[in-house]
């Protein structure tokens, strides 16, 4: 844990996160404004573009109905969640080559953690088995599995580690990453109740990777290094609220186990991203990083003498999420992954915030396209047992 004698463990409100924000060229996220420049129109345009170019088969075991024993809705869900997983190999791929290849890099991420490299690997590795999974049991049920390899047209980055000269799905150079997830864990709050939480850090338009060499244990590489941090927790705790949310909608056992068994090691990788996270050094604001500061984070204090922790529950040791409400105002706060409502943790709601991230920036319209169609099929989809 990156420890600042001089910090207090005092409770964060809404006030002094706002006046401790990294702000490089606006405020807030304004995410609305952003997806309708990227073009995400109300009328998206079929997924076709998604499904070329990959073989299916039928499969040799039994069915369970016209459609190779899937419902239309459980082929929807997979088919969304097995383009997710393709772009998460791409984007963790790009931060892999350069946690294990760009000394710079390397060494701003060791700040967080000395393990970040080997997690960062881990956690690519695992994407691409969630990817090849979901696209040949898709196959195995007559349904063809997702391939984007003809989307792949975004610059690599130039700094020593990275595959150069490889097209990309994603960009990573000009990120606005959602930093809510922090408070949101941290408070009894939950979105499915109309809850709302203001960002802990406000990264709009940063990097998460360095585009060329920048000088080891320098401001710019170890800004660059903090956002990422936020990013990995970010997207994962995204991913684990999309899968939970498909769960009730899921008609076969089968798929209900796949959403459940996936979801859950989206849960881990959270858990990991979120601790490492709250480890961010503050990087000051003079010398050649000027505008591009990040703050001090709340910090755990030492234990009281009789061993009892006065922390408050905003502070970066504060890893268990809060217990919040969940199903009824009526019932107990209960610990839980939030949201998990289509409304604020399906499909459609996944891909409009990845959309507004900057992820997709420089795709094509037919890419982002089919992002919302496949999104919008997903959402779609009941649970057919209790029609």
């Amino acid at each position: 844990m990156y420890n600042n004698e001089n910090s207090k463990a005092d409770a964060v409100d809404s006030q002094e996160i706002s006046q401790s924000q990294w702000s490089v060229n606006q405020t807030g996220l304004r995410r609305r404004s952003f997806v309708k420049r990227l073009g995400f129109s109300a009328a998206a345009a079929s997924a076709t573009g998604w499904l070329g170019g990959v073989n299916f088969a039928r499969a040799d075991h039994g069915s369970h109905g016209s459609d190779g024993g899937l419902s239309r809705g459980d082929a929807a869900i997979l088919r969304f969640l097995a383009a997710v997983e393709y772009i998460e190999t791409d984007f963790w791929q790009q931060y892999t080559e350069l946690a294990l290849g760009n000394p710079a890099y390397q060494a701003a991420l060791q700040v967080l953690d000395g393990d970040m490299p080997t997690y960062l690997n881990q956690n690519t590795r695992d994407e691409f088995t969630h990817r090849d999974f979901l696209n040949a049991y898709l196959q195995s049920k007559g349904h063809q599995g997702i391939n984007l390899e003809p989307f792949r047209t975004l610059p690599s980055s130039q700094a020593t580690g990275a595959n150069k000269t490889a097209l990309r799905l994603t960009s990573l150079m000009n990120l606005t990453v959602d930093t809510s997830w922090y408070i949101k864990y941290r408070s009894p709050g939950n979105p499915d109740f109309g809850d709302t939480f203001p960002q802990l850090v406000n990264l709009v338009n940063v990097p998460t990777i360095p585009d060329t060499d920048l000088p080891i244990n320098s401001d710019a590489i170890q800004a660059i290094a903090n956002a990422a941090g936020f990013h990995f927790a970010a997207f994962e705790q995204a991913g684990m609220s999309v899968y939970d949310s498909f769960l009730p909608k899921a008609s076969s056992l089968e798929v209900v186990k796949i959403l459940a068994a996936i979801g859950g090691s989206e849960v881990m990788h959270f858990q990991i991203w979120q601790d490492k996270a709250g480890n961010a050094p503050p990087v000051p604001a003079s010398g050649p990083s000027a505008g591009s500061v990040f703050p001090q984070l709340p910090i755990a204090p030492d234990q009281t003498p009789n061993g009892i922790d006065p922390a408050s529950p905003m502070d970066t040791n504060q890893v268990m999420p809060l217990p919040c409400t969940f199903i009824s105002t009526s019932l107990p706060k209960c610990s839980v992954v939030r949201p998990t409502s289509t409304k604020h943790a399906g499909a459609v709601a996944a891909a409009t915030a990845v959309a507004a991230s900057g992820l997709f920036e420089g795709q094509s319209q037919a890419f982002l396209d089919s992002v919302l169609s496949l999104a919008q099929q997903a959402d779609a989809a009941s649970n057919e047992n209790d029609q």
